[in-house]
């Protein structure tokens, strides 16, 4: 519970992909925690500004990943089993919002290409479908203050 609560506290230090962080701590190796370099090696994706991600907030994310990987040894679980179990639980493709008004917008256009993308991305969103990267990437600087793009109030 307290590994938890931590991290609830450490991904508000930096604005974070959700979706990204959990798929890059499945790829987190046990032996990483050794130099910090390497244990934030996977994780230099998540972020949507990195540079927020300095000193005492590096401090405790790097301080929470060392916990983490302690816990992982203690389970005595290996990288490879360990890796599956977490991304056959945590998606890899969501339908970011960005992604729907894209679609959205294409449709009121009368083109319907990018709807049934998404449509057969979706059916499969924890697979690694390398073809469809692009739809598995954080919402770009464009669509941060784009109505629909970011965020969506309660009436959306």
């Amino acid at each position: 519970r307290e590994l938890i609560a931590e991290l609830q506290e450490v991904l508000t230090l930096a604005e974070t992909d959700m979706t990204l962080f959990y798929r890059a701590l499945a790829d987190l190796k046990i032996a990483a925690d050794a130099q910090e370099e390497l244990l934030l090696a996977p994780l230099q994706e998540i972020w949507y500004r990195p540079e927020q991600l300095a000193g005492d907030q590096r401090e405790r994310t790097v301080a929470w990943l060392r916990r983490y990987l302690a816990r992982v040894r203690q389970d005595g679980v290996a990288d490879a089993d360990r890796r599956r179990r977490m991304n056959a639980v945590n998606p890899k493709y969501v339908l970011r919002n960005y992604l729907a008004q894209l679609a959205i917008d294409q449709a009121e256009a009368g083109d319907y290409a990018l709807v049934g993308t998404l449509l057969e991305v979706l059916r499969r969103p924890y697979d690694e479908q390398p073809q469809q990267e692009e739809f598995a990437r954080k919402r770009p600087d464009w669509a941060r203050h784009r109505a629909g793009c970011s965020m969506l109030s309660c009436s959306s």
